[in-house]
């Protein structure tokens, strides 16, 4: 059972986080098919383009690992709006009791971690990425061209799950 939403024009729970990712979605037992996230929170999210999707629905979503996140996981939903008829966006809400633990624990840490550290998500078409400092363990961005450390200007090499 899906947990019940709060009533009112802002039903959503918890702030919401842009992340453009693409995740694999199978709407009831269709196709899988690719579309991007718009936004999430700890309790749902809301996906671009996800034909034929109706209130009501279940959904399973596959996401790819992120280094130094979080393995691959698939959560399952519910569609509990729609939120663009014309490029079918919907709004859903993660099953907690459908969903493993585990899964449940990955999308958690997933949306967390990218709270924050928000301007990562910005700053990996630019040629940045997350890192750790392999002499005093500090995590953060920088720069493809010359990964060194903020802090002690040790190397720094891309943080893996």
């Amino acid at each position: 059972m899906v947990d019940e939403a709060p009533e009112g024009p802002e039903r959503r729970f918890g702030k919401r986080l842009k992340l453009p990712v693409t995740v694999r979605v199978r709407v009831a037992d269709g196709p899988v098919l690719a579309t991007k996230i718009h936004d999430v929170n700890a309790r749902g999210l809301s996906l671009e383009a996800v034909a034929g999707a109706r209130v009501g629905d279940q959904l399973a979503i596959e996401f790819d690992g992120y280094p130094g996140v979080c393995a691959a996981f698939s959560i399952i939903g519910q569609v509990v709006r729609i939120v663009d008829p014309v490029a079918n966006g919907v709004g859903v809400q993660v099953s907690r009791t459908a969903t493993t633990p585990e899964s449940v624990q990955s999308y958690k840490t997933l949306v967390l971690h990218y709270l924050r550290h928000r301007p990562l998500l910005e700053d990996v078409g630019r040629g940045y990425f997350e890192g750790r400092c392999t002499q005093c363990g500090w995590v953060g961005r920088v720069g493809a061209r010359a990964p060194r450390c903020s802090r002690c200007g040790g190397k720094v090499e891309p943080v893996r799950p």
